[in-house]
């Protein structure tokens, strides 16, 4: 079980202080975002010469549907920009092409209408992590499927990432989610946190209840293993039963499409990462990894905002997360 921060918060001025190259400074609030970022830092994994391809993340975006192509790509490279080493997309057929005419990084496979082979078994069971949700769709042949790919998931402790239509997919399947053996993150925004909610409790507990408290009454429900970030003005995280953390640092109040897919993949890689940190000296990695996924995006939106305004949109984004990743991590001493 996860303890309280001390600190519960980024304030909104320290990061930016941090980006513009000004002094520390002594303002409490200020240090305490630096220590957090500095605790962020500890489940990061050095690069070495001796590292081999994969080591650093094989992350699995399962997602893509004929009518959104772009969300499985932008967690993807979103994922890769973060420092994953090889991204595999699994899709419906109509999206692969489209998929793989955006990027030769990412590897493209058709997934939702063909029976599980040996060989998508075993790619599957080969990630570091698994998203599920980017582009997926609602249809229920497609959740069916991923039901069928969950429980080898299950076999290999792969940890999951759970946005957008995934979010539904666990309203629908919450047993499923409850009995998983590894760790689970979901991201809800607003409106799939009340489906989540509605899919949890009776009407009198959401019309009673504010959303902080349904987010600790929700997270008490499904589990010490599954961690809510729930994406607002505010980026809110709740493990069993408790509200851990509140980030608030500045985005902007640009909300182009894709913004909450690069938070996916941003997350992905910070969770595989902290797995690697389990049973050692660093404490609630998986918190911390959801802090540096929050942080992290929040500050690329900020940036590539300030750079193209309202014209900003999810690519603009993505440029901005080596050097903000390099800024906000890399060069923190």
């Amino acid at each position: 079980m996860y303890t309280f921060f001390k600190i519960q918060r980024i304030c909104r001025k320290s990061v930016f202080s941090i980006l513009q190259n000004i002094s520390y400074g002594t303002m409490v609030e200020e240090l305490a975002s630096i220590n957090i970022l500095k605790e962020c830092k500890q489940i990061i994994p050095n690069l070495v010469p001796s590292k081999h391809k994969g080591q650093s993340g094989r992350i699995g975006i399962f997602g893509g549907s004929k009518d959104f192509t772009g969300a499985p790509f932008y967690s993807g490279m979103s994922s890769l920009r973060t420092g994953s080493d090889l991204i595999y997309i699994f899709c419906v057929p109509e999206a692969a092409i489209p998929i793989k005419s955006y990027s030769p990084e990412l590897m493209v496979t058709p997934f939702f209408d063909v029976d599980l082979s040996d060989d998508l078994i075993q790619w599957s069971q080969n990630l570091h992590c698994a998203v599920i949700g980017p582009g997926l769709g609602r249809f229920p042949s497609t959740f069916k499927r991923i039901s069928e790919i969950l429980p080898y998931l299950k076999e290999k402790s792969i940890p999951l990432v759970f946005d957008a239509d995934g979010v539904v997919f666990v309203s629908r399947n919450l047993s499923i989610v409850k009995n998983y053996s590894e760790q689970i993150y979901l991201t809800p925004n607003i409106n799939e946190f009340r489906i989540l909610c509605k899919a949890v409790f009776d009407e009198s507990a959401i019309e009673n209840n504010s959303t902080m408290v349904l987010g600790e009454m929700l997270s008490s429900d499904l589990g010490e293993h599954v961690t809510v970030l729930l994406k607002g003005q505010t980026d809110l995280i709740f493990n069993s039963g408790k509200l851990v953390f509140q980030n608030e640092t500045i985005g902007s109040s640009r909300r182009c499409g894709g913004q909450g897919d690069i938070l996916s993949g941003c997350l992905a890689t910070f969770v595989f990462w902290a797995k690697q940190c389990v049973n050692g000296q660093v404490e609630n990695p998986y918190i911390l990894a959801g802090i540096a996924a929050s942080t992290l995006t929040r500050v690329c939106n900020r940036l590539a905002f300030n750079e193209h305004g309202r014209g900003m949109i999810a690519s603009d984004m993505i440029v901005k997360i080596p050097p903000t990743f390099k800024i906000l991590f890399d060069d923190l001493n």
